[in-house]
């Protein structure tokens, strides 16, 4: 499933890159020729491949007079390289096959370091190259002698090259050994050479399985950072395939669907599934809870030549029960391991209808990773992941399981987001609509004093102004101004309009001066039109203010302060009804609200502030427009028919 997963050292890194990171110094520092072997084949059989040799001057005296000494133009010791280098891959694959991490579990007590003696008696050691619990390598030095008593064995096997009976062949083949026989000197001279050069070799010591470990580890953290790039440039590139950073965000019904087929698609290819599922709401549904969880797409759950069926009729294909799939546990791995144990309850979750295919359900239960990252009531979206259909894989590990999660978090974020967006628009085309409806009844004109109507709204407001120190000022106010509109309705707006100025204002910090300042003006644009305002000295609203002014009736009892009482008399209509009001008569509502300091300081804010201003302005046609007859003419004024 994991297209990544190297199972040798230069699937991550180069053989350039590890000649580059072994020759800086290690030789010198190790003070032993130094071998870098992964697992290759040959012939379809394993074979160990070397991948970096560094030897040399660094090699021992005595071996590289064993394996490249001269003597008269020819080899001091016929042989000697070819048998050397037979033995380190016997030394190369033993190390492949013991420091694996299957071989480690069965034996816990060896060791991180193997050592093993060479053909001529010399101790070689070998460290292991692991990533992700996987052996990609092995690092091989050493060429010392583990204990003095060595040089004695060592010089016995120098005297026998070349020398072995026949028997003594016959015995070292049959043990398994390589003989030391094929290993000829040119001359007795050549052989004394090689036996004095015996006294030269190091011996073991611990450091150099210390530093044979680190030079192992550096190796091992390399190939770590060089797999994990690896795996998130992968896992960005198949969640980018699977949903689009770039597109925008499907709106329509139609085409939200569309896309989920395409992604459902996408993703079972891009992970090479079997078959993979979603069970969610239409996006016309998303958000009711009542709405029950159908299969809204999938691929691969049928067979090639079934008939194609169509998952968007009224009659679901199958249905889901979510309950059993909500993932409470905060952190990734909890989460995962809820998906991996969720498949067992798809047989008890899966209901099947009259229409439902034969075989799907049968075929649902056997997937192998069930995610449902959104479990808020009415926004459940459940991914059905089946198994992979290159059987002979090794099972999906953590980091694939991980890549799962996050692609069903994807999609159902997007799909989501593509569903509540759709249904928003739709509201806001809806609320759109009702504003431009026409009113329920008729509009009751009058011609009346509009400074009288505002007086009788003012008088039962001057008690509540009173007990919390707030003068309404109407200096402002002209005596006499008439105008023609729905009186009734006109005086709800100003109810309104007063009793949350009221729930607004604050004590003047000027003593004397109107913490509520009342006006009536013409337009000087539109002079028919006229402007009602209410400057209240108060707390400055933000957006948010503003939309809870505008919120929908039942979010606050219409006509309630903030402390609990109410106007005298009829309680006032809401601030989303006094739009309306205004709007029949062709007019519009506006609240704004500034920042103000006036230097003197004002109670409860920063010295030399207080918190601002809020201005109320209705502004309404001194006359409404007239609705035209049949002739094109319009109608007499104040004949208080329908507007």
């Amino acid at each position: 499933m994991w297209p990544y997963r190297p199972s040798k050292l230069t699937d991550l890194l180069s053989r350039e890159e590890l000649s580059a990171l072994l020759s800086q110094g290690l030789g010198h520092q190790l003070r032993s020729n130094i071998l870098l072997v992964e697992s290759g084949e040959e012939d379809g059989e394993p074979v160990p491949e070397v991948l970096v040799s560094i030897d040399g001057q660094e090699e021992s005296s005595f071996c590289s007079l064993l394996r490249h000494g001269k003597e008269k133009d020819q080899a001091a010791f016929a042989g000697g390289d070819g048998a050397c280098r037979r033995c380190e891959n016997r030394f190369a694959a033993r190390a492949l096959r013991e420091l694996s991490p299957g071989e480690e579990a069965r034996n816990p007590d060896k060791t991180a370091v193997l050592q093993a003696r060479c053909h001529m008696g010399l101790q070689d050691l070998a460290a292991a190259v692991r990533v992700d619990n996987q052996l990609l390598a092995v690092l091989v030095a050493g060429r010392r002698i583990a204990a003095e008593e060595d040089r004695v064995r060592i010089q016995k096997r120098v005297g026998k090259l070349g020398k072995l009976t026949q028997a003594e062949k016959r015995s070292m083949e049959k043990a398994g050994k390589d003989p030391v026989a094929p290993i000829t000197p040119a001359s007795e001279e050549a052989r004394q050479q090689l036996i004095n050069e015996i006294a030269s070799i190091e011996k073991l010591d611990p450091a150099l399985e210390t530093e044979l470990s680190k030079a192992a580890g550096m190796l091992t953290s390399f190939s770590q950072g060089r797999l994990q790039a690896a795996r998130q440039a992968w896992e960005t590139s198949v969640l980018e395939a699977l949903v689009p950073t770039t597109n925008g965000l499907p709106v329509r019904r139609s085409a939200i669907l569309n896309w989920l087929d395409s992604a459902v698609r996408m993703t079972r290819r891009t992970l090479d599934l079997e078959f993979f599922a979603v069970f969610g709401r239409l996006p016309e549904s998303t958000g009711k809870k009542a709405a029950a969880l159908r299969l809204l797409g999938q691929d691969g759950l049928g067979n090639d030549g079934d008939e194609e069926i169509s998952l968007r009729g009224e009659d679901a294909a199958l249905l889901l029960d979510p309950s059993p799939f909500r993932v409470d546990e905060k952190s990734s791995p909890d989460s995962i391991n809820s998906c991996l144990e969720a498949p067992s309850a798809l047989i008890g979750a899966v209901k099947t209808s009259a229409s439902s295919p034969a075989g799907w359900k049968d075929r649902l239960t056997k997937s192998i990773f069930v995610a449902a990252p959104s479990t808020n009531d009415g926004l459940e979206l459940v991914f059905v992941f089946g198994p992979s259909r290159r059987q002979e894989d090794s099972s999906p590990g953590t980091d694939d399981y991980l890549l799962l999660w996050k692609s069903a978090r994807a999609l159902g974020d997007r799909y989501l987001l593509a569903s509540l967006e759709s249904r928003r628009r739709e509201l806001a085309r809806y609320e759109d609509r009702e504003k431009k409806k026409k009113p329920s009844g008729p509009l009751q004109l009058q011609h009346f004093n509009a400074r009288k109507l505002l007086d009788t709204c003012l008088e039962p407001m001057q008690d509540l102004a009173g007990g919390r120190s707030i003068r309404f000022g109407l200096e402002g106010l002209p005596e006499r101004l008439m105008m023609e509109a729905d009186r009734k309705k006109l005086k709800d707006v100003f109810d309104c309009i007063l009793l949350q100025a009221l729930d607004f204002a604050r004590p003047h910090p000027e003593n004397g001066n109107p913490s509520i300042l009342v006006s009536i003006r013409r337009d000087k644009k539109i002079r028919g039109r006229l402007l009602f305002n209410f400057d209240v000295i108060g707390r400055y609203l933000d957006g948010r203010d503003h939309r809870r002014l505008f919120a929908p009736e039942g979010k606050k009892p219409a006509g309630e302060n903030d402390n609990g009482s109410t106007p005298p008399g009829k309680q006032a209509v809401s601030f989303k009804e006094a739009q309306q009001n205004i709007s029949w008569h062709k007019g519009r509502l506006k609240v704004e609200s500034e920042r103000l300091s006036n230097g003197k300081g004002g109670g409860g804010g920063k010295p030399g502030q207080w918190s601002g201003r809020t201005i109320f302005t209705v502004e309404i046609p001194s006359h409404p427009p007239r609705p035209r007859k049949h002739g094109g003419k319009k109608s007499s004024a104040g004949d208080g028919k329908k507007s």
